[in-house]
């Protein structure tokens, strides 16, 4: 089962999280062997990407700690509400089928105030 972790952000903020994917049991799930994608959609069920998460494994990959990196000219284009996100992990060099879900939960992008 996937780590559930809500994220929150302003537009037009750098938007910058170290995650780490982990089991049922709380154990690190290594990223040895694999590659990680993630995507910000509106909904369940939307066909659109509201933003590629372009996660990148940090450091050791048996360590299973992933960087967001979000520059501020790309969050201010997201529009503010709730969304949804997920992060799946899949093995190096195969671009479909055998991914597993390591983190999924709500992308919160809150009004910029001061400008």
């Amino acid at each position: 089962m996937a780590t559930h972790y809500n994220i929150t952000g302003y537009q037009g903020d750098y938007i910058y999280l170290i995650l780490t994917g982990k089991d049922d049991s709380n154990n690190i799930i290594s990223l040895s062997g694999y590659d990680v994608r993630g995507q910000v959609r509106a909904s369940y069920g939307s066909t659109g990407v509201l933003l590629d998460l372009n996660p990148s494994i940090l450091g050791n990959a048996t360590g299973g700690a992933m960087i967001i990196s979000i520059d501020s000219n790309i969050s201010k284009y997201i529009p503010v509400s709730d969304h949804i996100y997920d992060i799946e992990r899949y093995p190096i060099g195969v671009t479909s089928g055998n991914s597993i879900k390591l983190m999924q939960g709500k992308f919160t992008i809150l009004p910029e105030i001061t400008r």
